[in-house]
């Protein structure tokens, strides 16, 4: 067990495109937590500390019972990556998020047409509060939407993964290379038209979750 800023970082429990995310725990307030490690060294980019300072910014503005709500973040030190044995990098930018155990709902699907619906309906109501806020999530799929269990602070489904959120009226900086995941990227995402992007982007991508499940 390491400490990371309030944190007591206990085991890995997943890995993805942006790095690996890690059980903790806040020490003075015996909070479950979930960290996010961003990938650094020879695996790093430019780009994908762009994705995670935007994820930060994005998640910590938004305030609603169907989006992840954020603790803290930091950089890791270089004590932490001396006791990982380099396993996280000193200067690997963390998000410390709440910890969902119930699954996501590529593992864990609705059943029926009245589950569908009110998965749906949280779902959008989740994604108009990120909306209002001029914020984009770009990545919506099955992956990203996680149940909450009983045993969680807040029962419910979550939206996470703003890394590709694209904040309204900012340029794209890439511009060169299509960012998301094809098979659920709007038309305008795929060609890498940024200045189409809006809302519709991500209800597309709603239209092909609600298709795939």
């Amino acid at each position: 067990m390491q400490r990371l800023g309030p944190f007591d970082v206990i085991e890995p429990i997943g890995a993805g495109g942006m790095g690996s995310v890690w059980r903790a725990l806040h020490r003075t307030q015996s909070v479950p937590a979930a960290i996010k490690f961003v990938l650094t060294g020879e695996k790093a980019s430019e780009k994908l500390l762009t994705r995670f300072g935007a994820e930060v910014r994005a998640v910590a503005g938004l305030d609603h019972p169907g989006i992840v709500s954020v603790f803290d973040y930091g950089t890791v030190p270089a004590s932490l990556a001396a006791e990982t044995g380099g396993e996280i990098a000193a200067g690997t930018p963390w998000l410390a998020m709440e910890l969902i155990s119930g699954g996501t709902l590529k593992t864990a699907p609705p059943r029926d047409w009245p589950g569908l619906h009110d998965i749906l309906t949280a779902v959008l109501q989740a994604l108009g509060s990120a909306h209002a806020r001029g914020i984009l999530h770009r990545d919506l799929k099955p992956d990203n939407v996680l149940i909450a269990s009983q045993t969680d602070l807040r029962p419910g489904l979550r939206l996470v993964d703003f890394g590709l959120a694209f904040l309204a009226g900012e340029s794209n900086e890439d511009g060169q290379s299509a960012a998301g995941t094809p098979r659920y990227m709007a038309p305008e995402q795929l060609l890498t038209h940024w200045r189409d992007f809006g809302p519709w982007t991500d209800l597309y991508a709603l239209g092909c979750l609600a298709w795939q499940l």
